[in-house]
């Protein structure tokens, strides 16, 4: 028993979104707290990216609340970041290259900051 590419393309994302979410928060505050002559435009982007951004992550909970699925941390030596999955009853695990993530999560930035979904485009874990 395997899981679906779909499934598998959930996860990922589920793994990849808090990362993503994380960056354009510490930005945002960034902008905020910044001595910029002009922040406006720049926080509004980020708010709007962030909007986004958690319309997708409220999708994919949903999604893996209906399929029965469950995403763990398990360890980050530096270079890998290991998560383990459990996916209707199937167990796996999945390692992802840190540098494949920060380039990834650049990837769904700049389709935030373009007002469109990563999750409908196919760049991103591309």
């Amino acid at each position: 028993m395997q899981i679906k590419e779909e499934e598998h393309i959930m996860i990922h994302y589920f793994i990849l979104l808090p990362l993503v979410k994380k960056v354009l928060e510490r930005d945002l505050h960034l902008f905020e707290e910044g001595a910029f002559k002009v922040k406006d435009p720049y926080i509004d982007i980020i708010r709007e990216a962030l909007h986004l951004l958690h319309e997708d992550m409220r999708y994919i909970k949903k999604y893996m609340y209906q399929n029965h699925m469950r995403v763990m941390f398990d360890k980050n030596d530096g270079m890998f970041s290991r998560y383990s999955y459990v996916c209707r009853g199937y167990e796996g695990t999945s390692s992802y290259l840190n540098a494949n993530l920060k380039r990834q999560a650049r990837h769904c930035m700049d389709a935030y900051f373009s007002k469109n979904s990563p999750l409908h485009s196919d760049s991103v874990l591309h």
